[in-house]
């Protein structure tokens, strides 16, 4: 089948490439010799091997964090968008520390943003101040809202955005002039210089 070969023109499904997803899954990291030693091959074809799947872009080392261990909200929330604001509102939110996954949809809803807040009042916060008031061609919108999560969820985090020396968040906003700040109903943007969340660098 066409798809078939289409996937092992990209990566090529075999015992080594499988052996070291399955080390860096369990792990978080690649270890050649245990490897190489488990594979009867040299650790430096594993090393080669390794290197070659991030040179074609197949893997990609990155950080996650626990979710549940940090007791922070998640929620999704689903935009029907006009076509030509598509673009814009995944850049828009391209810098947002809040936002983990953003990703175009076909359906009822065309595009996806899941995102996180420390606790309910700053989701609803998010949801009626910052998300949607800063939205341009936004036809209708739907939040969903995880319960308690019951198990360990490891997701991407971009520490890199936590600059917390801006006057403004990266969509704009200005946390001072809030109401929903000022009144301590949310914590406030962590890339901004008046956040007071628990993600403050100290």
């Amino acid at each position: 089948m066409e798809i078939i070969k289409q996937f092992k023109n990209i990566i090529k499904l075999d015992k080594i490439n499988l052996e070291i997803f399955k080390h860096i899954s369990e792990t978080g990291k690649i270890n050649y010799s245990k490897i190489g030693k488990e594979l009867g091959v040299s650790h430096v074809s594993i090393k080669n091997r390794y290197e070659k799947l991030l040179k074609r872009n197949i893997i990609k080392p990155s950080l996650l964090v626990n979710f549940s261990s940090l007791n922070f909200k998640l929620a999704i929330l689903l935009l029907e968008l006009e076509t030509e604001s598509l673009k814009k509102i995944r850049d828009f939110y391209s810098n947002c520390p809040r936002v983990l996954f953003s990703f175009n949809l076909m359906g009822e809803y065309n595009h996806l943003l899941v995102f996180f807040g420390e606790n309910l009042n700053t989701i609803e916060t998010m949801f009626n101040s910052c998300m949607l008031y800063n939205l341009k061609g936004v036809r209708k919108s739907n939040l969903l809202i995880f319960g308690k999560l019951k198990e360990d969820l490891f997701l991407p985090f971009n520490f890199s955005l936590l600059n917390q020396q801006n006057e403004n968040s990266p969509c704009g906003t200005c946390c001072r002039v809030c109401l929903c700040f000022i009144q301590e109903q949310c914590f406030g943007c962590p890339s901004s210089k008046y956040y007071k969340g628990p993600l403050k660098i100290t």
